[in-house]
């Protein structure tokens, strides 16, 4: 049976069987794919990450089992293929227009983010560093340092549906989503949930639990339901710890890293700024495209995400597509010397 509709993503599509009404779900399909989207360029085209599509598929369908078992409603109904879950649809609601209240079968048009570390690279560390916001501005009760756990997990908030991404307070975030005070509060108890679980399960293989988010949908009674993947290497960031004391990114955070250590987010940042600034429409048009993957970086991001895959859900993932994957553990450390090596380089240069 063919899809009436395809809805492309950076990293996956979405396969539409049946439309959604305001009282009934629709049905559909994730297909996930090996591809990845870093700094709002869209599919890197050029970079295909083989066997990520299995591995996020993999991930995505064990967290959706694990909020079964806990009881938190979620949209999965099973898999259609090693790439492919079936799952409900709801409605789209209209960007940058807030959400009617009583409505239903409807997707949040926010991103709910949780933060349990500081990571390195935290947006809000940078505000803060570049002096933009204050730590309590921001809702901390004390300074943020990297890699360090904060007193209580953090909950924030983001737009979901519009061009760029902003950020929202709290009260901002409940309008736009079309919610009571009392609806919020059950969505906050809700991430903190399911951020537990994501953390619970990660560090039974060593890893640490950094920061993620989740979209939640109102179903057609109007209860809360976890959609779209849960607890990936593209949702969050996770590290471990290697030689001791130091630590390495285990998530797209260290495809990132290798861009920005390279100068490509440099100049997608400075097109950003010249596209607001002269009026242009298309940042990318004046953008210079990014730097081909090392075929070393792309083999053991591969092995990255099938080794991450393979630890938490115990398949043997590797196997199938003829790829030797090691244990977690020795692949996060051989990440961690690529990524000192190219850092030392670019330095020494």
């Amino acid at each position: 049976m063919k899809p009436m509709k395809i809805r492309k993503g950076s990293s996956k599509d979405i396969l539409i069987f049946k439309e959604p009404t305001d009282n009934f779900p629709g049905k559909g399909v994730f297909e996930f794919l090996d591809y990845f989207s870093i700094f709002d360029w869209g599919r890197f085209l050029n970079d295909p990450i083989k066997g990520k599509g299995i591995a996020m598929a993999a991930i995505a369908r064990k967290h959706f089992e694990l909020l079964n078992e806990a009881g938190i409603k979620n949209h999965y109904e099973g898999m259609a293929s090693p790439i492919k879950i079936n799952v409900a649809l709801v409605n789209i609601t209209q960007p940058y227009k807030n959400v009617p209240p009583d409505s239903r079968n409807y997707l949040l048009p926010i991103e709910i983010i949780f933060r349990i570390y500081t990571h390195p690279e935290s947006s809000d560390l940078k505000k803060i560093k570049e002096g933009k916001r204050t730590y309590q501005e921001l809702g901390y009760e004390e300074m943020p340092e990297p890699n360090k756990k904060l007193a209580q997990t953090k909950i924030s908030y983001a737009t979901k549906l519009e061009a760029t991404d902003r950020v929202l307070a709290r009260e901002e975030a409940r309008e736009l989503a079309g919610l009571t005070k009392e609806e919020m509060y059950k969505l906050e108890k809700l991430a903190l949930r399911v951020n537990d679980i994501i953390t619970n399960h990660s560090e039974r293989v060593g890893l640490i639990h950094y920061d993620g988010k989740i979209e939640v949908a109102k179903d057609i009674n109007g209860d809360f339901m976890v959609v779209d993947a849960v607890g990936t290497l593209d949702e969050d960031r996770f590290m471990m710890k290697v030689d001791g004391d130091k630590f390495i990114d285990v998530s797209k955070q260290f495809i990132r890293n290798w861009f920005v250590t390279n100068g490509w987010k440099k100049i997608v940042d400075d097109a950003k700024k010249r596209a607001e600034k002269e009026g242009v429409e298309d940042w990318k048009a004046i953008c210079k495209k990014p730097p081909r993957l090392p075929e070393k970086i792309s083999k053991i991001v591969t092995e990255m995400y099938l080794a991450d895959a393979e630890a938490r859900t115990e398949e043997r993932l590797g196997e199938r597509l003829g790829i030797k994957v090691r244990p977690l553990q020795q692949v996060a450390k051989e990440t961690y010397d690529i990524q000192k090596a190219q850092r030392t380089s670019i330095s020494n240069f």
